[in-house]
């Protein structure tokens, strides 16, 4: 049963105070209200009470927006704020807390009667043969579900009840399917090792709600040979930053290299003698060797001579604005989001076609070829080949060679 609207005024309130024991930033905070002041405005407007439902915030993001059928991709800064407005609204009013995916720089406290398990807990992680890069996210994730206990005023996790661990999945609503599906994870993960453990009288792993998400259904979307092209040929190869980003999307689309490992690539990896790139996965610690293609290799020449600016940080790419520093996975994400719309590609909405979609174009095209399964996996950089199977997926023509007719199958043994 859905609950009543809910006053706005009141709902503000407790949103606030809940961004401001969050740590959010004041411009944050002043944004939030700002859009809560024009979504007050709206309701009067049209003559509506001042009280807040799913049904009316989403009337108002599609009438003042057109939201979200007009936009594809990324949104603009005003209406991607006026949606957060709307969902933390909508989050306080159904579960009585706001929840916060990014971690911040203030250090927000976790349960202080919890400590001791969380430090035992935290120390079995670390030492897990993991990269630590999936050591960081699952700590990150108790973290969250900590800082949902915090808002709910519960005080250690001998506190909690199936019931606040249902409303805990429920507040992940409206997020990815696969992030919801990794944090409820490693809170299931978690609580069976305080149980195990005799840090817990209860095994409440039972009780965490699971996410139903068919296998490999985030297989991005394809790009033609085309598009590929469109892509490449829209970058200003005449400017310094142009000669960068051309060299970062080539390593991509050749190589298949994911994001991280280039922001990571150090200038020793560069193996020129050999004609060679070679590295640790960021990922999977997996120490790999790509060749330097022709066109690649010129491509990095080419923006080491012409164009990255003088500085000692080691890294290959960095940005053009003092102090020189190591470019980030979210910048290439963001020269690759700058180049499509430059060149006008536009991908179904509700489709995955990041800069990691590359990749897949890239282990089809490798399929189409008739690479077998073990080398696209060694390609790929995975350490399995299981960890290729999604790429099956994308393979349609090569799966229908494969197929056996009616008349095979009655015919077989």
């Amino acid at each position: 049963m859905k609950k009543k609207g809910t006053s706005v005024k009141k709902l503000v309130e407790q949103c606030v105070q809940g961004m401001e024991r969050m740590h959010y930033q004041s411009t944050s905070i002043a944004e939030f209200k700002r859009q809560c002041r024009l979504f007050s405005e709206y309701l009067a407007k049209i003559g509506a009470d001042e009280v807040f439902t799913e049904e009316v915030g989403a009337k108002y993001l599609k009438d003042r927006f057109d939201f979200p059928y007009e936009y594809v991709g990324t949104l603009p800064g005003s209406i991607r704020s006026a949606v957060c407005c709307v969902r933390r609204l909508g989050e306080m009013r159904l579960y009585g807390t706001i929840t916060r995916t990014r971690q911040t720089k203030a250090d927000f406290t976790w349960a202080a009667k919890d400590m001791d398990i969380i430090n035992t807990y935290v120390e079995s992680v670390q030492a897990r043969d993991t990269s630590e890069a999936t050591k960081k996210l699952r700590i990150h994730h108790i973290k969250l579900f900590y800082d949902f206990l915090c808002y709910r005023n519960i005080k250690s996790i001998s506190k909690v009840t199936p019931q606040v661990l249902s409303d805990y999945a429920a507040s992940l609503q409206g997020g990815s399917l696969i992030y919801s599906k990794h944090r409820l994870a490693t809170l299931r993960y978690y609580l069976r090792f305080l149980f195990t453990n005799g840090l817990c009288k209860l095994d409440l792993s039972y009780a965490v709600p699971k996410v139903k998400n068919p296998q490999h259904s985030n297989v991005p979307t394809l790009w033609t040979e085309d598009e590929i092209r469109a892509l490449l040929k829209s970058i200003d190869r005449g400017s310094p930053a142009g000669k960068r980003d051309y060299a970062v999307i080539l390593m991509v689309v050749q190589l298949g290299i994911r994001i991280a490992d280039i922001a990571g690539l150090q200038l020793e990896n560069l193996k020129w003698e050999r004609k060679e790139i070679e590295f640790s996965q960021h990922k999977t610690g997996k120490r790999i060797v790509h060749p330097m293609l022709n066109e690649l290799g010129w491509a990095v020449i080419d923006y080491l001579r012409n164009g990255r600016p003088t500085t000692e940080v080691s890294n290959v790419f960095v940005t053009f604005n003092a102090p020189y520093t190591p470019l980030k996975s979210q910048s290439i994400g963001a020269i690759f989001a700058r180049q499509k719309r430059r060149c006008g590609i536009v991908k179904k909405g509700g489709t995955t076609s990041g800069m990691h979609s590359l990749r897949h174009a890239l282990a089809r095209s490798l399929l189409e070829q008739e690479v077998p399964l073990p080398v696209l996996s060694e390609i790929m950089g995975h350490t399995t080949v299981q960890s290729s199977a999604p790429y099956l997926k994308v393979d349609i023509e090569g799966m229908r060679d494969c197929a056996l007719s009616l008349e095979e199958v009655r015919n077989y043994g």
